[in-house]
């Protein structure tokens, strides 16, 4: 077992190498192996605190510099560790006390002196900022609370102030201390709009992220007091009052805070697989309680007809957001098992207006529906599944079996909105006995609402091509007949219901529901709705849904482009906030663009088909890669991109996956990014690559990456905006990604790490280096140059510099890359090696690569000007660093390129030449070489020397060449053969062979002894010097 000593020794060495985890461990091991009593204990709570502070674990440091101080009380370096900790934690007080106690046992301390002045100056800000936020509370309240002005508008002013003041830590502080919590609660009953507005609003900020604070308000004004004020039918009072409502849950449930973790612990794990999984959310006992008691209450009132519509969407949304396991507080089982939940769910999907049963919108419908869905995703097992189906059964069973027909249109109206949601369920209630002919006879009759709610129905009963052959049998006739009525509402979603059952073959020429010409014709219809501005926004929408489907016919697409005012039109709707409109719209863009999936069959398997007689689907001409170009640059030109950037605002994530493929279709073009980006399409692809299906995420990264690699970062992600767009670059990265994805994806990366050490630092802290790295290794050359490029801009940065300091390969690898034959890899693993040669270790660890000599005349000898720079850089430090690395290169061959290299005149090579000039000096400063007698300088006598070492290796060839011939003819005379000339191997046939006669072969063999005398001679003219001393002392 190790010493505790050895330990210390061991995590020394991995905290220099900026391995802070395993200098942790280490450390930890050396306390729990040292004896009770150990003074140097202190020691190891101090470099644990040293890595905390690395790891930016502040509280834990301050744990470790506490302990360090109970053992060693004031000590100057735990002190300083436990400001630092403070002091990014902003608990400038105690820092403070610490910065003073150490400036008493250590006045000479240079370090801790700036940071005690710094400290003064926050504390006095503070105080300063405190007493002013005293009197401004002070004087706010007297404003809105007792009215001292008389003035209504200074009141408005000064609860506006408040909210303004609430925002800030301190500023709740001072207004709750100054009871503040029942005079707000007391506004809220105010008739004013803009007070009780302003009331709502501060109560939200006191309550965001702060757990006693939350609970006290919530204690005091109670549940019902909150949902009734949500359900007030003023939009902008019922939006705050939900956002109050969600801070309230998050901070008492803590949701938000975990989910925080959790993804740090996701990017960590990244870099470290060995992590454990993230622990499961749980809440206490009390909290539990809480929360249960907001959800119940919210269940409560949901169908209940006090609340407005807005009121009722907000409630909606925010089962959404915190019902489910994944991303809430995991209330599922108990809102599907044991509450009334889903079945009020039903009826709000079902509510139809002109009933008037409860208050909704347009909207309540699609809110319920993304409800259902959200919950059925979130079910585990086949049990909670079926308590689920059970559940829904139960409302449709009322509803059917209710004598009432208004139950029943209810009922039909619900089946849509599972269609549109988890469509499995709607698809099992449709196929209970008799409800698709309840649905026929509504469609087949005379009120114009039961013909609406049926058709609606019908329309999204059709989305399963082999679930709904037998509804289109039955469904096409009266679809027909309801298209001829005058009733415009009737007759554009018959248009729609044509229009789908038109489409159901999908791209496949070969697959029509109807005759040639028929989509064409229907298409032309939805266009004239589309059109027509005084149509009101419902009947564009259900003209919008019909393009949605006949834009998979190619002829279709090609006339919806070429119809200009059907394409502003679109584009003004996408604009509107129908929720309704967003997937339609998207799905036109999607299908002109043909940014849809594509299903790649192989030639085999299409010829196997073939010959087995089974249906091979066929492409329309107008689908090829010209025509898609065509209408790409017309939908630019109309306006594409600012339609998508206003749809992006969705929170159905089907829709953003559409979003993020028409994205993908117009960045694919380099003339359209700067568009792009003019129209504000980053923002809105940062945000639908963090949220939506996987799917939908990476395209939208892609197209980020797409702008990134060609445009400049400065303009394109500027601000804040380049760090942003670091984590989905990360996310392309994944190896289970094409490997177009990752290149674009390590290109992108490579031009932000080139902007500054914020972005850099961004990267390393998103698990990007070692993703990265693993690139470097990639077989495909593109691939394996964008990521050597890339870790050439990220050695910038310190932590990533670090991590070439370590016992590892990482320098060996850079060296092996620069003497490749791709020349963009060998500049960047070249340049890599300039910037990393300014440590010595590191020219330690290139000049132990075998085959560093060979890789560097390669390298600076190399056409390419800017790579022969860097490779002489790079010598250049290395005889910079020592005598010792300086005296190998000039005892290696590679010295004489360098020599060589002092000779040249092209203007383009004299950065090159500098640098060997400031190695000859080195040389000669270190004596490896020096000056003449004669005064002729190292550069003349480097000339001589490479003019030497070259005569006499042409002296040698010569030799060598003269031998080989004469071994021939040798043994061609013990054969007895006599061969002409022409027959010879390997000689041009008529060619003469040159026989050496007896004074040549002498005069090479002189040449050869005067070859072999120059090789034994000294390599460096200080060893020269040396072997003569050596020769006169011997001759005296």
């Amino acid at each position: 077992m190790p010493e505790p000593k050895e330990l210390k020794e061991e995590g020394n060495t991995y905290f220099k190498q900026g391995k802070y985890e395993d200098a942790l461990t280490c450390y930890a091991k050396a306390l729990s192996l040292s004896e009770e009593g150990d003074k140097e204990k202190a020691t190891y709570f101090k470099n644990k605190a040293a890595c905390h502070l690395k790891l930016e674990k502040y509280s834990a440091a301050i744990e470790d510099t506490t302990s360090a101080l109970e053992i060693s009380p004031n000590d100057p370096k735990a002190l300083f560790r436990r400001c630092q900790a403070y002091q990014h934690l902003e608990k400038y007080e105690d820092a403070y006390k610490d910065a003073r106690q150490l400036l008493n046992v250590d006045p000479k301390n240079a370090a801790i002196q700036p940071i005690l002045r710094q400290l003064t100056m926050v504390i006095q800000q503070k105080t300063s900022k405190v007493a002013s936020l005293d009197s401004k509370v002070s004087q706010m309240f007297d404003l809105v609370f007792n009215h001292s002005s008389g003035d209504n508008e200074k009141r408005i002013q000064a609860a506006n102030n408040l909210i303004v003041l609430a925002r800030e830590e301190s500023g709740a502080e001072k207004i709750v201390k100054a009871g503040g919590i029942p005079k707000i609660i007391e506004l809220l009953s105010i008739k004013d709009k803009s007070l009780a507005l302003a009331a709502v609003r501060v109560l939200q900020c006191l309550t965001k992220e702060n757990k006693e604070r939350s609970i006290e308000i919530l204690t005091k004004l109670g549940m019902q007091k909150i949902l009734l004020g949500i359900g007030v039918p003023d939009e902008d009072i019922s939006t705050a009052g939900a956002y109050f409502l969600q801070n309230l849950i998050k901070s008492i449930s803590g949701v938000s805070k975990y989910n925080e973790e959790k993804e740090a612990h996701e990017r960590k794990k990244k870099v470290d697989r060995h992590l454990r999984p993230f622990k499961a959310f749980k809440m206490e006992d009390e909290e539990q309680k809480m929360i249960n008691e907001i959800f119940n209450a919210i269940i409560g009132i949901l169908t209940s007809s006090k609340i407005s519509g807005c009121g009722r969407d907000s409630l909606l949304e925010i089962l959404i957001k915190f019902v489910a396991r994944q991303g809430g507080v995991g209330w599922t089982r108990t809102f599907i098992e044991y509450t009334e939940g889903l079945y009020k769910l039903m009826e709000i999907a079902g509510c139809i207006k002109e009933y008037k049963t409860m208050p909704v919108t347009d909207n309540s419908q699609m809110h319920a529906s993304v409800a259902l869905q959200k919950l059925y995703d979130d079910m585990l097992a086949d049990k909670e599944r079926e308590i689920y189906r059970e559940k829904v059964d139960a409302y449709f069973t009322d509803n059917f079996t209710d004598k009432n027909i208004e139950s029943q249109v209810e009922a039909v109206k619900a089946v849509t909105a599972l269609l549109q949601g988890p469509f499995d369920i709607g698809n099992h209630i449709l196929s209970r006995e008799g409800v698709l002919e309840i649905m026929l006879a509504m469609a087949g009759s005379e009120n114009t609402l039961f013909q609406k709610v049926a058709i609606e129905a019908m329309v999204h009963s059709t989305s399963k091509k082999q679930k709904s052959s037998g509804i289109i049998k039955q469904a096409v006739p009266i679809l027909k007949k309801l298209y001829q009525t005058e009733n415009e509402t009737i007759k554009v979603r018959a248009l729609v219901g044509l229009c789908k059952l038109g489409s159901i073959g999908g791209t496949d020429v070969s697959m029509r529901s109807f005759a040639d010409g028929s989509n064409t014709t229907l298409a032309k219809a939805c266009r004239k709705y589309l059109k027509n501005p005084s149509k009101d926004v419902d009947l564009r929408k259900w003209a919008t849904e019909g393009l949605a489907y006949l834009t998979l016919d190619a002829d279709v697409k090609e006339d919806l482009v070429d119809d200009t005012p059907a394409l502003h039109s679109l584009m003004d709707l996408a604009k509107h906030s129908d929720k309704g409109i967003l997937y339609p719209a998207a799905q036109v863009f999607v299908n002109c663009t043909n940014s849809y999936d594509k299903q790649d069959i192989m030639p085999e398997m299409l010829e196997l088909a073939k010959y087995a007689k089974q249906h091979v689907p066929e492409e329309h001409e107008k689908d090829k890669s010209e025509y898609v170009d065509k209408r790409v640059a017309k939908l630019v030109k109309a306006g594409i991109g600012n339609a998508l950037v206003a749809l992006s605002k969705t929170d159905s994530a089907s829709s953003k996956e559409l979003l993020s493929r028409a994205f993908l279709a117009v960045s694919y073009y380099e003339e359209n990014r700067g568009l792009l980006v003019q129209q504000g399409a980053v923002k809105a692809l940062i945000n639908l690559s963090l949220e939506g299906t996987d799917v939908g995420k990476i395209l939208a990264a892609q197209s980020l990456a797409k702008i990134g690699i060609t445009m400049n970062p400065d303009i394109a992600f500027p601000g804040q905006r380049c760090v942003e767009v670091v984590r989905p670059m990360i996310h392309l990265l994944h190896p289970d990604n094409q490997g177009l994805q990752n290149f674009e994806a390590l290109m992108c990366l490579t031009n932000i790490a080139s902007l500054n050490d914020t972005a850099r630092k961004r990267i390393v802290s998103e698990g990007g280096v070692a993703t990265i790295e693993g690139y470097m290794y990639e077989e495909h050359e593109m691939i394996r140059r964008a990521a050597t490029e890339c870790m050439c801009n990220m050695i910038l940065t310190e932590e990533v510099f670090n991590l070439y300091l370590g016992e590892n390969d990482r320098v060996k690898l850079l060296v092996l890359y620069s003497g490749v034959d791709d020349m963009k890899l060998a500049k960047a693993a070249s340049g890599a090696l300039a910037m990393l040669s300014r440590e010595k270790v590191i020219c330690e660890k290139i000049l132990q690569v075998k085959s560093w000599c060979e890789i560097f005349q390669v390298v600076c000898a190399n056409e390419d000007a800017d790579i022969q720079h860097r490779g002489l850089y790079t010598i250049m430090n290395v005889f910079e660093h020592s005598k010792e690395l300086a005296l190998k290169v000039v005892e290696s061959s590679m010295f004489e390129v360098v020599l060589a290299i002092t000779c040249l005149q092209e203007p383009e090579r004299a950065q090159a030449k500098e640098c060997a000039e400031a190695c000859l000096e080195k040389a000669v400063e270190y004596e490896l070489v020096k000056r003449t007698d004669a005064g002729e300088s190292a550069k003349t006598e480097a000339k001589k020397k490479v003019r030497e070492s070259k005569r006499r290796r042409e002296i040698e060839k010569a030799v060598a060449e003269a031998r080989l011939k004469q071994e021939e003819e040798e043994d061609a005379k013990l054969d007895g053969i006599q061969e002409e000339d022409s027959d010879i191997p390997g000689k041009i046939p008529g060619a003469r062979i040159h026989e050496l006669d007896e004074d040549e072969l002498a005069e090479l063999e002189e040449a050869e002894k005067e070859a072999n005398t120059n090789k034994n001679e000294p390599e460096t003219i200080k060893q020269a010097d040396n072997e003569a001393k050596t020769n006169e002392q011997s001759e005296s």
